[in-house]
């Protein structure tokens, strides 16, 4: 997994694991807020799908890296990072750290 950090916030992480197959892609953080929105202008992107045994904090969002249209996808939520959208990121003490922006 690579976790991406942009001006204090954890942005995306990118994940490709064998456990759990279908939560590969990239993992775009969000707050439930902004799920509609961000689903709307990137139809690509949906909720996780969770297992009864599994527990995830649901603000994050999926593109899976199976997706026909993957990699548009992702440079359109790489494009709304650089444009600083705000429903794109969690500022957290370790993204501060990691990115000078304390």
């Amino acid at each position: 997994m690579y976790y991406i950090y942009f001006e204090g916030k954890i942005v995306l992480i990118f994940r490709k694991v064998a456990k759990n197959p279908q939560h590969n892609g990239l993992w775009i953080a969000t707050r439930r807020d902004y799920h509609a929105s961000l689903k709307a202008d990137l139809p690509a992107v949906t909720d996780f799908v969770f297992g009864e045994d599994e527990a995830f904090e649901p603000n994050w969002l999926l593109l899976q890296d199976g997706h026909d249209d993957f990699e548009d996808a992702a440079i359109a939520i790489c494009e709304l990072i650089a444009q600083r959208d705000k429903r794109i990121g969690k500022a957290t003490v370790k993204a501060a750290e990691l990115t000078g922006s304390r």
